[in-house]
């Protein structure tokens, strides 16, 4: 226990010296990079080019450690890589390739079991905010809802849940069980998270709506637990901000009839994850999502989407989830006005009918990176 409080207290220091330098344009504008597998190379690098386009002036440190991840026999997270986090405290992350079934088993790290290389930053670095904002584009090929105004957010409860590491046991050889573990602390700074977002949507847009996603009538001690916390936090909400509930799967059809009339999903990990996916098919594409994990101290930013080892090395990876991510970074670190310039500068290039062949363009990766950093200097 007091290994784990110098830990927390060195982190939490680790974290002031970084929100403190990069808001007033300090030199401690670090940044660990990890490109991982498949396509991550590729898109990690077209982030790269695009932040350092928007920061000219004030440029990042880049620190990139090679091994992370699964291709080439690679070991997945090295304790290299976890102590260059734990210094630097801000992460550009790509993809890893993560097998399913059987042949994905746990591994450990420090006698601590994890699914992958990415649950384990994510528990040991307490990354228990995942935020992925849900906009629409205009793009060169239509759309369901070209006509709708869709701007959702979902925050993700990222630590627990049936994502919570522990093993799956067999009962005998033809039955299986998962753990699905909610707390009371997690879903409480979770709701705190939605909130906060809510109330910051409100101030700008004048209203805002944050709905709590469960299935607490068939897990009713888990999820009821989930939704108890959610409601205690939301009552704390100003006038401005309106609160609702609503089962999951009803949820899931009424993002698909009606995608406008949500705002901000608060969700535990499973459900989040179904429906942040949802969210980016509803827009045009997961490749069109930007991704943050936050923690107590430490922020990762990656792509919503997978490592696509079927176009690794092709340049036709669409690169937009990834340079959005970086915006979120760029946020995180201090400089919104930079962030708001990127994000524009890729909505005003989609505009243009710049996209790659996923969204109906015709560009490589590199020609859409290049089209973006372009709107960034007019």
């Amino acid at each position: 226990k007091t290994r784990r409080n110098e830990v927390s207290a060195k982190m939490f220091r680790i974290s002031k010296v970084l929100r403190g330098a990069a808001a007033t344009g300090g030199a401690a504008r670090e940044v660990l990079v990890l490109k991982g597998d498949g396509v991550g190379t590729e898109i990690v690098s077209a982030a790269q080019r695009v932040l350092d386009a928007a920061v000219p002036t004030s440029p990042i440190t880049w620190t990139e450690l090679h091994g992370y991840g699964y291709d080439d026999g690679k070991p997945g997270i090295t304790q290299e890589h976890m102590d260059e986090f734990d210094r630097i405290g801000v992460l550009l992350k790509g993809p890893i390739t993560i097998a399913a079934g059987k042949k994905g088993a746990n591994f450990e790290i420090n006698g601590a079991s994890y699914t992958s290389a990415n649950q384990a930053m994510r528990r040991i670095f307490q990354l228990y905010a995942n935020i992925r904002p849900a906009q629409k584009f205009k793009l060169p090929w239509p759309t369901r809802f070209d006509d709708v105004a869709v701007d959702m957010v979902v925050v993700r409860e990222n630590t627990e849940d049936l994502y919570c590491g522990k093993p799956e046991v067999w009962v005998d050889s033809d039955t299986c069980e998962a753990t699905k573990r909610i707390t009371r602390a997690a879903s409480e700074r979770i709701a705190k998270v939605a909130l906060k977002i809510a109330e910051d949507r409100a101030a700008t847009n004048g209203s805002a709506l944050l709905t709590a996603v469960h299935k607490a009538n068939v897990c009713k001690q888990t999820d009821g637990l989930f939704l108890e916390e959610v409601r205690k936090v939301a009552e704390g909400r100003s006038a401005a901000v309106q609160y609702d509930e609503a089962l999951v799967d009803s949820l899931c059809a009424g993002m698909v009839m009606h995608p406008e009339t949500y705002d901000v999903l608060v969700a535990p990990n499973c459900w989040g994850d179904i429906v942040s996916d949802l969210a980016g098919g509803i827009v045009g594409s997961l490749g069109l999502l930007g991704s943050a994990n936050h923690g107590p101290s430490h922020a990762l930013f990656e792509a919503s989407h997978g490592s696509a080892p079927d176009i690794a090395g092709q340049s036709k990876v669409n690169p937009t989830s990834m340079i959005l991510s970086g915006a979120m970074m760029l946020r995180h670190m201090g400089d919104g006005a930079a962030a708001a310039a990127v994000e524009g500068a890729v909505r005003a290039a989609l505009a243009d009918g710049t996209a790659t062949t996923d969204l109906g363009g015709k560009c490589s990766t590199e020609q859409f990176t290049d089209a973006v950093i372009e709107k960034l200097a007019q």
